[in-house]
């Protein structure tokens, strides 16, 4: 051993110890990548870095649902810094272990009426075993309330099968709705017949006509006593209400005087959503599907939970409202997030005052959403 080494050991023997032999004749070994000190043994010949800095475990909830909501696979390499590959697996591993969204939305409430029903599909592009060519179907059953997806199911391509296969699956569930409208399509109005027989089916153009109708009235009116009022009406018809916490929307007194010392916020969030039809409807959430699903790379292995994590992650994120699609379809204001739903955690109701902004605010939501659906 060189004058040189053994001064290097004697210098740092009686403070670093060699953690495989336990030796004390070690000599420093250059630094990390992370600028971090590695040390050598001279005994055993193996090298080790002194109390590394500990990596922090990537939130892959976090990294599923930044992922969902548009970035790519560059963008997500500033929160897990790894290759796209790895990326793409630890991805589709986090929502492979999610709920059904169907069985989520089940335990969230044991009661699904809806007034109407909106029954939509869309293709999109896919390699997947279940396809022979490069596109899929998918079916959806939306709350026209609250545009909450109560089922969906994915097939090959359009057809009366995958329609009866999510009605039946619906009717099992013990959803009630004795209106269902559509773009008129034969293979939905047969899936209807089987499943649904005694439900009246309205087409869209209906209410395109009422939506015409509605802005003419708010266009033309001076009081809006009259739209309120029928908005309540409509509320009520729209089945069972869920806020037992609280108090019976819109048949209780001083909620009605809510509702009706909130003229200037009712007419201003009923002109938002009439002047933003597409989007705030069904037509939005298809949209941003299309939108989304051109840019899913790992879309064509299995689209299965790619496409049940986008519905879950779409129905729990706030809305500008700052109440979540769940939140309107259960009636009653909740915290929901779309880490919760991995775990199969149900959403948190808030405790929030009946004279409170954010109950204000909320049910001149629900009072809007219910005068804009198209049965009387």
């Amino acid at each position: 051993m060189t004058p040189q080494l053994a001064t290097s050991c004697f210098e740092i023997q009686k403070s670093v110890v060699c953690p495989f032999c336990h030796s004390s004749k070690v000599v420093k070994h250059g630094k990390t990548s992370a600028n971090n000190l590695r040390y050598r043994c001279i005994r055993c010949k193996k090298t080790w870095v002194k109390n590394p800095p500990r990596r922090q475990t990537p939130n892959f909830g976090r990294l599923a649902k930044e992922y969902l909501g548009g970035c790519s696979y560059r963008d997500l390499r500033s929160v897990y810094q790894s290759s796209p590959i790895r990326i793409n697996q630890k991805i589709r591993e986090y929502l492979g272990g999610c709920s059904f969204w169907e069985d989520y939305l089940d335990a969230c409430t044991p009661k699904h009426e809806s007034r109407l029903i909106h029954l939509v599909g869309e293709k999109f592009k896919a390699n997947s075993d279940d396809s022979n060519g490069h596109s899929m179907y998918l079916a959806m059953a939306i709350d026209a309330l609250s545009t909450v997806v109560l089922g969906f199911e994915i097939g090959e391509c359009e057809s009366e099968d995958i329609w009866i296969t999510l009605l039946d699956r619906l009717n099992c569930r013990g959803v009630v709705c004795p209106t269902f409208m559509s773009y008129g399509f034969k293979v939905i109005e047969d899936a209807l017949k089987v499943v649904f027989p005694y439900s009246v089916t309205l087409h869209n153009f209906t209410r395109t006509c009422y939506d015409r109708e509605l802005k003419d009235e708010l266009h033309h009116s001076v009081d809006a006593k009259k739209l309120i009022q029928e908005a309540m009406i409509a509320r009520m018809n729209n089945g069972p209400c869920m806020l037992e916490d609280y108090l019976v929307i819109f048949k209780d007194k001083r909620v009605k005087q809510l509702v009706l010392n909130s003229r200037d916020c009712f007419l201003k969030r009923l002109q938002e959503r009439v002047n933003q039809t597409p989007s705030t409807r069904f037509e939005g959430l298809l949209a941003a599907f299309h939108k989304r699903f051109e840019k899913f790379h790992m879309i064509k292995y299995d689209p299965y939970p790619v496409i049940n994590g986008w519905i879950a992650w779409w129905m729990l994120e706030p809305l500008p409202i700052g109440f979540s699609r769940l939140s309107l379809y259960l009636q009653r204001p909740c915290e929901t997030h779309f880490t919760n739903f991995n775990c199969g955690t149900l959403p948190k109701p808030l405790d929030v005052q009946i004279d409170s902004p954010e109950m204000k605010t909320f049910i001149v939501e629900l009072a809007v959403r219910s005068l804009q659906i198209p049965i009387k």
